[in-house]
């Protein structure tokens, strides 16, 4: 029973931004990837956790790159749980290669009810005898990220059916590319995305146009996503 989880993958171009490296959304979904594979290696990924009427939803997500990775190259992807709290857990990752860490993340992750989407138990949710890896990624906590801003209008996003999922709303990582794509290339490659927090508030669903709010600061901005309603779908904070 593997603690950390490990995978090799190359930089495929569909993986890839305007500059030919690894894009962040991309990055993302790697992390969100290698979470299935170890999970279902763990029995508690969708196969097991359908069968027992539940469900994983990420609360929370951390990214770090600390450099590029080129199309066509060959990195690493390894991931490992910390241990379970009574309603959520974290599960760290890392991509690197010959020449050491390219990015690092961290997700806060909590367990539903498939039909009634109340919170569960996660303390005790991995198998018996798996061995909680000592190491740490981002070993600062999360940040408390706030809505209470008005913000700058930057940008408004439809939900199409490409970017949900099984549960029918907006897949955490689609959240991620519609805030990348709020920015023009110019304004990428004179400050790329070099971190990112984003936490998940509200579901979105196909056909709901998001608009979302900008507030600048010096070292960050943070970006919130909000509904139709009125109501946020997520919190973003990017430097």
């Amino acid at each position: 029973m593997e603690s950390v989880f490990e995978r090799e993958q190359a930089v495929l171009p569909s993986l890839c931004d305007f500059n030919a490296t690894l894009s962040i959304s991309s990055i993302a979904g790697m992390f969100m990837d290698i979470a299935m594979y170890h999970a279902e290696s763990l029995g508690i990924g969708f196969t097991g956790f359908n069968e027992r009427g539940l469900f994983w939803i990420t609360v929370r997500t951390k990214i770090k790159i600390l450099r590029n990775a080129n199309m066509a190259q060959m990195v690493k992807v390894s991931t490992w749980p910390e241990a379970a709290g009574m309603l959520k857990c974290n599960r760290d990752y890392e991509i690197t290669d010959e020449n050491g860490i390219i990015a690092q993340g961290r997700t806060e992750w909590a367990v539903i009810d498939k039909e009634t989407h109340t919170l569960q138990k996660a303390k005790g949710i991995y198998p018996e005898g798996l061995e909680i890896s000592p190491k740490r990624v981002l070993s600062e906590p999360f940040e408390k990220l706030k809505d209470n801003f008005e913000g700058v209008l930057i940008g408004k996003y439809t939900v199409r059916s490409i970017d949900t999922d099984y549960g029918r709303h907006m897949n955490n990582v689609a959240y991620i590319r519609a805030t990348e794509g709020l920015f023009s290339t110019k304004e990428l490659e004179k400050k790329p995305i070099r971190e990112l927090e984003i936490h998940y508030v509200n579901s979105s669903f196909e056909g709901e146009t998001l608009s979302f709010f900008a507030d600048k600061h010096e070292e960050y901005t943070d970006i919130k996503a909000v509904k139709e309603d009125g109501t946020t779908a997520v919190i973003v904070r990017i430097k």
